[in-house]
Formats: C-alpha cells, structure tokens, sequence
C-alpha cells in the first residue's frame, strides 16, 4: 500500500477518537480547577513547582494532540493548534490564579509552554516512525 493511500483510511487512533474526546474534556477542566485551588490548600510537594507546570501541560498538549490526530487533523494543523492554544490557555491560567489566592508567575507560563512544546515534538517523532513503517499485512494475520 503506497504512502497516499494509507493517509485516506483511518489512522491509528480512529477508533479511541470518542474516548480520547471524552478524556480531553475531563482533563482540561480538572486541569483549570486545579491549578486554582488556593495556596494554603495545596499539600506540601516535594517536587518543583517548575516540574509540576512541565508535567501537567506535557499530558495536556499530549492528550490534546492524539485527540487532534485521532480525529485525522494533518499534522502542520495539529501542531500549530496545540503550540497556538497552549500558550493562550497557559496565560488565562496564570493571570486567572491571582483570584484564588496563587501566584501568577512567567517562569510558571515559560514551564507551561516548554511541556506543551515538548509534547509535541515527541509526540510527532513518534508519528513520522509510525507513518514510516510498513502497514501489517491482513493476509500473514491469519497465518500459523
């Protein structure tokens, strides 16, 4: 099967597409509500905050990707949509906190954009292997 018929079926994801939403729209407002939770709530983490900010826009921008590439975005699309809207939502977010009693910090929003960002870099890598390897062959399936 040549490279332009394989980009006409489905990918990989089209089947997890409607879990993949679902989780997307669970995360992100669990994300928002989170990261508002007043300071002196917040348990003690043996973890910098830094790290926290890159973790948690890592799994975001990488739950946002897969869901964009489940539903067969291409990838200049999904990569400009999730490096364009990252970055606007990392803002909302750190000028938002100081009504909850946090902080609103750039080396917070510079983490934010570093994990999202590296997110996508992985995650495309990954799918320019994929894209690369040959289709498994439905008939030797079925082979002993």
């Amino acid at each position: 099967m040549t490279t332009a018929n394989r980009s006409r079926r489905p990918g990989r994801l089209y089947r997890a597409r409607k879990p993949l939403l679902a989780a997307l729209l669970i995360a992100w407002p669990a994300a928002l509500v989170a990261s508002h939770i007043p300071a002196e709530k917040l348990p003690q983490m043996r973890v910098g905050d830094a790290n926290l900010h890159f973790a948690g826009f890592y799994a975001l921008a990488g739950l946002f990707w897969l869901t964009l590439s489940a539903y067969a975005r291409s990838r200049p699309a999904r990569a400009l949509l999730v490096l364009a809207i990252m970055p606007l939502y990392a803002a909302f977010d750190e000028l938002t906190q100081p009504l909850f009693n946090r902080n609103a910090a750039w080396g917070d929003w510079l983490a934010d954009i570093a994990g999202a960002a590296a997110a996508v870099v992985c995650l495309e890598i990954v799918a320019l292997m994929l894209q690369h390897m040959p289709a498994p062959d439905k008939a030797q399936d079925h082979e002993p």
